[in-house]
């Protein structure tokens, strides 16, 4: 709260599993920005969920939401989020730059290089990252740390609570987006996140972002997310021949985030998190509605949805 005892400007919004902030917390209490309330959401998946639950409890202006394993790069970070989205009222989200933190292990130091979307570096200027809507594509915005005023949940709803874990960022990002809203990468901040600190997690991880992506592609088939149409018998014969192909695989990648690219190279983590990937694709299109969802916060795994 305020010292005058009204309601904080800026409402940080933590979902956990176990409740175990503590590194977090420290990070936030070194903030030089003073006029936020912490709101924890333990024990509640999916995220989109947590999320939510931790809206409906506070009203602050700014909702900041911020990952359990993550925890705040340097002193001013909150303040510059805070003075980036209050800059522009075109400004729907703005979000910080991630790094592996500096007690990463030599496996997630190496699953930050490999692996896609694990880090993001930091930007000198305050970055645009729209997501495309008519497509698959990149924005570097993620819910491990961005800040979203109050009033764009009014306009445009809430996070949806049927995607899992991953996907409903990019649902609601895309939302806010075709709301006219831009996207900002906020320069010099920057949060660290822990990369999966197990194979079994990395693979767990990519197989339940897999599993939400063919979610998304089927509830909004307008959004062109496809990757491939399995119900065609083409969309088949390209899974048959992915399968044909792992070994290759191993030394040729394709990278679509940010740009499509493709690089040569011993990249086994890649390689395992991409076929976790289209494993999880392939399930999820079959069984858009899984029984029980794998929810990581910290390495500790939840269980089923709970209200």
């Amino acid at each position: 709260m305020s010292s005058d005892g009204s309601a904080a400007k800026v409402a940080i919004i933590i979902p956990s599993w176990t409740g175990e902030i503590s590194r977090l917390l420290h990070s936030i209490e070194q903030q030089t920005f003073r006029d936020y309330k912490v709101e924890v959401v333990t024990g509640v998946s999916p995220v989109a969920r947590a999320r939510n639950v931790g809206i409906r409890r506070t009203t602050s202006e700014i909702v900041v939401f911020i990952d359990d394993d993550a925890y705040f790069g340097h002193e001013d970070c909150l303040r510059i989020l805070v003075d980036l989205l209050e800059s522009d009222p075109r400004i729907g989200v703005v979000g910080t730059s991630k790094l592996a933190p500096p007690s990463a292990s030599a496996l997630q130091r190496a699953i930050s290089r490999q692996v896609p979307r694990m880090v993001y570096p930091t930007v000198r200027r305050n970055q645009v990252s729209n997501p495309p809507l008519d497509r698959y594509g990149f924005t570097a915005i993620t819910g491990t740390c961005c800040a979203i005023p109050r009033r764009i949940f009014e306009e445009l709803g809430m996070f949806d609570e049927e995607m899992i874990t991953g996907p409903e960022d990019v649902s609601f990002f895309a939302q806010v987006r075709r709301g006219g809203y831009n996207l900002m990468v906020a320069a010099n901040c920057w949060v660290y996140h822990d990369p999966p600190p197990s194979m079994r997690d990395l693979l767990r991880k990519s197989f339940w972002y897999g599993v939400g992506h063919a979610q998304s592609t089927r509830k909004t088939p307008e959004r062109g997310l496809r990757l491939l149409a399995l119900n065609r018998w083409y969309g088949k014969a390209t899974l048959l021949a992915s399968v044909l192909a792992f070994p290759a695989a191993f030394f040729v990648h394709l990278y679509f985030d940010p740009k499509r690219k493709i690089l040569l190279g011993f990249r086994p983590l890649k390689t395992l998190s991409t076929y976790a990937v289209l494993c999880g694709y392939v399930y999820g299109w079959y069984n858009a509605r899984p029984r029980q969802e794998a929810t990581t916060y910290r390495g500790v795994r939840g269980g089923a949805a709970q209200p």
